[in-house]
């Protein structure tokens, strides 16, 4: 139902030293998923459930949640519980002492 991809990248300055910016998160969410209410809701929805989990993502790391069709039906719970799932998989896979890319699909 959510496909999680992150990508952590620690920018060096001139002086190479590493320079963190905050966690950054982009949903995409097609028109697979249904209609523009449809649509609407489920980033609502993600934007807040992603919102509530910002403190576990480390700073210098992308994330993109992707919705797939079977998100539309979904209640916010399940939402909730798909998500905590993929963010759990990609956390664990993304190596924050290098650049390194990740990808989960639940």
């Amino acid at each position: 139902m959510l496909v999680v991809h992150a990508l952590y990248t620690a920018p060096a300055d001139a002086d190479d030293r590493p320079v963190d910016h905050p966690a950054r998160v982009g949903f995409v969410v097609s028109k697979a998923l249904g209609g523009a209410v449809i649509r609407n809701r489920t980033k609502r929805v993600l934007r807040h459930l992603v919102a509530a989990r910002l403190t576990r993502i480390p700073a210098g790391c992308d994330l993109v949640v992707r919705a797939n069709p079977a998100a539309a039906g979904a209640t916010t719970p399940e939402l909730a519980a798909e998500l905590d799932r993929a963010l759990d998989a990609v956390l664990r896979r993304l190596d924050t002492r290098s650049p390194a890319a990740a990808g989960v699909s639940s």
